[in-house]
């Protein structure tokens, strides 16, 4: 489509106010919205995985994606919030005759904004938080230098597609750059690779590398997110038995998928039964050890977690719950492992997915650290007011709950790091997001909104059997989260209800003769 190209899409009178409509120009879609009596036309899929922007909830011209919850403005086409890197195409519109007419605005070159400054703001991590508190500050205006040091030795890539796509063999490696070096390069990023942080010298404002290299700072982001736990068993150090972080730890572990192998992973994280799922699509066979009798009932509840242990039963995987590893044996490699029963089973391949901890050795001397993370305070700042920390090595304060939370995953911290690069680049406005992810498990995905740390009440709409439900998680009556499979735009709306502070009671979100889309105007600060 040509930018000067007015191309015609619908009849006019096919918009419905507030109500997103697709439409095909060839093979691309145009998403065009009426809000408030005009016409906006932008990119009709989302920038992050592609999903259709038509089934996303529109609120206050800000549209969210249905699949992971990414926002855009609809009068711009700007990216408002992750996992999303990049606006959508933004389009001029007009009406002749009964159709409307589009035309695509050439986009805008991403560039290091003009001015002089002379600070040096580094940023430790190329992660989630990270990568985001970098692109943050150049669109906050930032002109100063920007230094992104990651103890890998790869550019920022996409870490949940790892359990997911790669290992299932769907997704090649270069797919999982998320951008590649001449776009840090244009923005004025400079990403720093093999640079593990060893130690900071907070008087000196630098930080000091394994490498051997020190680097000064004005001021400085910590985004080092998680390191894998490793389980103390004996034989963990064999080869064949691996641990998943990173990209080079997935693509040693793809190296060692044979058939006929037989993988055995330890622990029902949630990417110990993502990476059960992979391996079961390319016809492996796995068994995962785990602890717990009934899977991500934490999270979950019982209900949802029995679904999916059924959903993975169904695909072939073989669970050994309510048991652990008591040893790993092998004379090369691994080739079998010992459980607290008794019982044995044959492997050639053990996965450990037992969680992860705050990577925060370098931090040890700061004291910066309480209980081995870093309390920040609602705009990301430790204690030293030059030093943020975003992702799984930061205590966010709830805005709702006054609990201190650490959410370890990619969504939340791709919006701590966007929100710290705005506070780092002078903004004093203070984090309010509600924590969002989601999990792809046998090509069913279920997800999660909101912050509870415990829940004494679960209710349902809906049927979990037919995969269409969403559950709420109450705690003295209070709605704290919810969960779906099958109603996005339902999650949507009890998000934005949630991060508002309002609150739905149990028994109106479980009546199906509700609707929760006229909850959305009840909630706290809607004009």
């Amino acid at each position: 489509m040509k930018a000067d190209r007015w191309e015609k899409t619908i009849a006019r009178n096919e918009l419905k106010e507030g109500v997103p409509a697709a439409a095909k120009i060839g093979k691309r879609t145009v998403l065009l919205i009426q809000a408030e009596g005009r016409i906006y036309a932008l990119g009709g899929k989302c920038s992050h995985y592609g999903a259709p922007l038509e089934e996303g909830l529109l609120l206050d011209h800000v549209l969210t994606c249905p699949w992971h919850t990414a926002r855009f403005d609809v009068r711009t086409g700007k990216m408002k919030s992750p996992p999303a890197l990049d606006d959508l195409d933004s389009y001029e519109t007009k009406v002749e005759g009964k159709f409307v007419y589009v035309r695509k605005i050439k986009a805008e070159v991403p560039s290091v904004p003009r001015g002089k400054d002379g600070r040096i703001f580094l940023i430790l991590g190329a992660g989630a938080g990270g990568l985001n508190a970098a692109l943050s500050l150049r669109k906050a205006g930032f002109t100063g230098k920007i230094l992104m040091a990651t103890a890998e030795a790869d550019l920022p890539y996409d870490r949940p597609d790892l359990s997911k796509g790669f290992l299932a063999g769907d997704t090649a490696r270069e797919d999982l750059i998320l951008k590649p070096e001449p776009f840090y390069q244009e923005l004025g990023i400079e990403v720093l690779r093999e640079y593990r942080a060893a130690a900071i010298d907070k008087d000196k404002k630098e930080v000091e590398f394994s490498n051997g290299r020190r680097l000064a700072y004005d001021r400085l982001l910590l985004a080092t997110g998680g390191k894998p736990r490793v389980p103390d068993i004996k034989g963990a150090g064999l080869p064949g038995f691996f641990i998943l972080r990173s990209l080079a730890d997935a693509e040693a572990i793809a190296a060692e998928l044979v058939p006929p192998r037989t993988v055995a992973v330890i622990g029902a994280s949630f990417i110990g039964l993502e990476v059960a799922s992979s391996l079961r699509s390319r016809n492996l066979e796995v068994h995962v050890i785990a602890p717990e009798r009934v899977l991500m009932a934490r999270v979950f509840g019982e209900e949802i977690g029995g679904f999916i242990k059924g959903l993975h039963e169904q695909k072939g995987v073989v669970f050994h719950l309510g048991k652990t590893v008591a040893e790993i044996s092998g004379n090369q490699r691994v080739n079998e492992l010992v459980l607290s029963d008794g019982s044995r089973i044959s492997a050639q391949v053990v996965i450990a997915g037992i969680g992860v901890v705050p990577a925060t050795g370098y931090l040890q001397k700061t004291g910066l650290l309480v209980n081995g993370a870093v309390p920040v305070n609602a705009r990301f700042q430790s204690k030293d007011p030059d030093i943020f920390a975003v992702g799984d090595i930061a205590l966010v304060p709830d805005h709702l709950s006054g609990e201190s939370r650490r959410v370890e995953h990619w969504v939340e911290a791709q919006r701590q790091g966007q929100h710290a690069g705005l506070t780092m680049a002078g903004s004093t406005e203070d984090y309010r997001e509600t924590p969002f992810f989601w999990t792809n498990q046998h090509g069913v995905s279920v997800k999660y909104t909101g912050f509870a740390s415990s829940f004494d009440t679960v209710v349902y709409r809906g049927d979990l059997e037919a995969k269409d439900v969403l559950a709420g998680y109450y705690r003295e009556g209070v709605l704290r989260a919810a969960a779906t499979i099958g109603r996005a735009k339902e999650l949507i709306v009890v998000s934005e209800i949630i991060k508002a502070g309002g609150n739905i009671p149990a028994s109106r979100f479980k009546d199906p003769g509700v609707d929760l889309f006229d909850w959305i105007k009840l909630r706290p600060g809607h004009d």
